[in-house]
């Protein structure tokens, strides 16, 4: 019994020794696809991602040898699972890998299908005495692509490659929009590099920015607009570029709508016109009428409705309308009439309009044709009816003009009865306007001259009217030429107050337009008070006056060559200040004019009379009147001489009047008569007579004069017998 246990627990015990259980591998693995690095462990997985079906995706792995061993012998690696994987790079195994030491080998996908596949990868080793296998997972995807297109109003439709996208009829000008689907029906995601459409009636919407990334089990939609401008089947393509391969779709759709088509018929046989043709009618005599027939027939696919025929232009008509709105089904045709009736000679021009087509019209007028122009100098210029005739410039009070020029160029004799403007008082006048009626032969002309003289600065108009055709008169009227200096006609020196003197008003030249103007006086006093006395002797301190064209002398009222004004009684300054303007209001005044100035000097006292205003026995009151330009007044004397066999005891009596007319002159009363003034002075005398009966009898005249700083005034002697 002993010797055949023994042996038998002797190996147990070496088995559990030798063979320790091994839990991972010892190696490091290192993945490296593309530009990505990474590791795995044993047991790990790596996945493959293909562009495309038929492209490979690789990656290439890394063992390096980390045991506790001093190296480790690989002996196979085999590859399991599905055939798309392959390995490559491996070298001739076994083969050793000392610590640290690395084997280097390839994996290669390459799909058949958009299915996602996976293989196994087994690396068997011995590590010292021990025995194991190294596992690495190895998953491939690949994207697949489908195609379909969901029509307006339907439903979704696969599409294979190089299939039509097919649009149901569209009706003209309008729009039909398509939905493209790109499903990604595969394993991975796929891109989609770019996508492109062309043909004219076709238009891609919705396109995201390429490249796109379709991710597995997705898909990518876009619009396609179908908007046919013409009847027949219209053909378009789309492209779509994936990673591999380029796959292209034929896009069509056909329009529906009606569609016309035009005929003239005319006694030659009908003619096919199209839109915005010209259709031209026969040449009629001015009074007459030519006329031409219009077809218009439907050669769509669906009924249509014109609701509008209609005419434009002079001389042109319609007639033999139908009812409108009227409707046409397809092959249906309708006719109608355009007349051209001219009133005058020449080309007419007009539009025929049907639906939404038209047409240019035209047809002349036999008889005949005036054409109009105007000369200056050696230019000529062309102009219609209602057209502008254009003056040169020139300046106020200056004279342009132009000559114009009626042509016949008709077949027939012409005939003008009037040339006229339409208004008067304009600065537009005729010359030489030929004896009307004015007879044009074919090929001739008739001439005359329209003169346009400005009265204003600025643009001014005129119609020139020539039997029924008009024509607008242009002219610019620049600022006029300056006013010449000018000079006053009025006596020198200082001027005596109280006087009414004459002052006129005279240009160095003539000038060439009618001016206005107002001489305006104002008054400086020497003595601080206004005198309103000083003024035109036609009152007032302003005058008007005109200076006629081409002359240099002022007119004041009643055509008066000067102007009279009153000096009045205080001392100062007269200033006349002229302005000047033309007829039509321009400002010609200098911007400082030069103005007269007369001068009324400070002077003595004046008397004007002496009155005796009452008289008793033995009392007697003066009225002295008298003025004084300095509206000072100092003293009065009195002189007085006795009646014979009479002896006055005072002769001379001097007053002390300052106090008196300082008071006056400083009232404001004063100031309305200027310097002038009345003083009432009572007498009462005392004494005996000899030969008279009263006191009073026995003066037989009163001698006065007044006194300033200045001097000694006239005297004015009083008798009072």
């Amino acid at each position: 019994m002993q010797r055949t246990v023994l042996p038998f627990l002797a190996l147990a015990l070496i088995f559990a020794f030798t063979a320790p259980a091994q839990t991972t591998a010892p190696f490091t693995l290192q993945v490296q696809q593309g530009a990505n690095r990474f590791t795995i462990t044993d047991g790990g997985t790596i996945t493959l991602p293909a562009d495309a079906i038929g492209l490979p995706a690789s990656a290439s792995i890394t063992m390096t040898y980390v045991g506790t061993g001093t190296s480790v012998s690989v002996n196979t690696v085999d590859l399991s699972g599905h055939a798309d994987f392959s390995v490559s790079g491996l070298p001739d195994l076994p083969v050793s890998l000392l610590r640290n030491q690395s084997l280097t080998f390839y994996v290669r996908y390459l799909p058949t299908s958009g299915t996602r596949t996976s293989a196994r990868i087994a690396v068997t080793y011995v590590d010292g005495r021990t025995t194991a296998t190294l596992t690495i997972n190895l998953v491939g995807t690949a994207p697949e692509f489908a195609f379909s297109y969901i029509p307006p109003g339907g439903n979704a439709t696969p599409l294979a490659p190089g299939g039509t996208v097919a649009f149901p009829l569209t009706a003209l000008n309008t729009t039909a929009t398509a939905t493209f689907i790109i499903t990604n029906r595969g394993s991975g995601a796929g891109t989609v590099n770019n996508i492109r459409g062309a043909g004219d009636a076709f238009q891609l919407a919705g396109l995201p920015l390429p490249p796109v990334s379709v991710d597995a089990g997705k898909d990518l939609r876009f619009s396609i607009q179908f908007s046919p401008k013409q009847l027949a089947t219209s053909q378009g393509s789309l492209v779509i570029e994936l990673v591999d391969r380029q796959v292209s779709f034929r896009l069509e759709g056909s329009g529906s709508g009606a569609v016309y088509a035009y005929e003239v018929i005319s006694p030659a046989g009908a003619a096919a016109i199209t839109p915005a043709q010209l259709i031209t009618l026969p040449d009629a005599l001015v009074g007459d009428k030519s006329s031409v027939t219009i077809r218009v027939r439907n050669t769509g696919n669906a009924d249509g409705t014109i609701s509008t025929i209609s005419v434009q232009g002079t001389g042109f008509a319609l007639a033999d309308l139908p009812f409108l709105p009227l409707t046409l089904a397809p092959g249906a045709s309708a006719t109608f009439t355009v007349t051209f009736s001219p009133t005058q000679p020449g080309r007419t021009s007009g539009r025929l309009r049907i639906g939404a087509d038209s047409f240019d019209l035209t047809g002349t007028g036999l008889g005949a044709t005036l054409t109009y122009a105007y000369a200056i100098g050696s230019a000529v210029t062309a102009v219609q009816p209602n057209g502008t005739v254009v003056f040169t410039p020139v300046a106020v009070g200056r004279t342009t003009s132009v000559d114009f020029i009626v042509s016949n160029t008709g077949t027939a004799p012409a005939t003008i009865n009037s040339i006229t403007l339409g208004a008067t008082g304009i600065p537009f006048s005729l010359a030489d306007v030929p004896a009307l009626p004015a007879t044009i032969s074919p090929g001739a002309s008739l001439r005359f001259s329209v003169q346009f003289a400005p009265t204003a600065v600025g643009t001014s108009t005129a119609t020139l009217k020539i039997d029924t055709q008009s024509f607008t008169l242009s002219g610019a009227g620049g600022p006029p030429d300056p006013l010449p200096s000018y000079r006053f006609i009025a006596p020198s020196g200082p001027q005596q107050p109280m006087q009414q003197i004459s002052v006129g008003l005279e240009l160095e030249s003539p000038y060439p337009l009618t001016l206005t103007g107002t001489l305006t006086l104002s008054f400086n006093s020497e003595v601080f008070s206004p005198d309103p006395a000083v003024q035109f002797a036609t009152g007032g301190r302003t005058a008007n006056f005109t200076i006629p064209a081409n002359t240099k002398r002022a007119l004041f009222a009643g055509n008066a060559p000067e102007i009279r004004l009153q000096t009045g009684t205080v001392a100062g300054s007269i200033v006349l200040t002229p302005s000047f303007a033309t007829e039509g209001g321009i400002n010609l005044t200098p911007s400082d004019p030069p103005s007269l100035t007369l001068n009324v000097p400070q002077s003595a006292p004046r008397l004007l009379s002496v009155a005796l205003s009452s008289k008793t026995n033995n009392s007697l009151t003066l009225l002295v009147s008298g003025y004084a330009t300095s509206r000072s007044i100092t003293q009065m004397e009195f002189q007085f001489t006795a009646v014979a066999g009479e002896n006055l005891g005072t002769t001379k009596l001097t007053l002390n009047a300052e106090p008196s007319f300082l008071a006056w002159y400083q009232s404001s009363t004063s100031q309305q008569y200027g310097s002038l003034f009345t003083a009432t002075v009572p007498f009462t005398l005392q004494g005996d007579v000899k030969n008279v009966s009263s006191l009073t009898d026995a003066i037989e005249s009163v001698s006065v004069t007044l006194a300033n700083r200045l001097g000694t005034s006239n005297a004015i002697t009083l008798s009072l017998r």
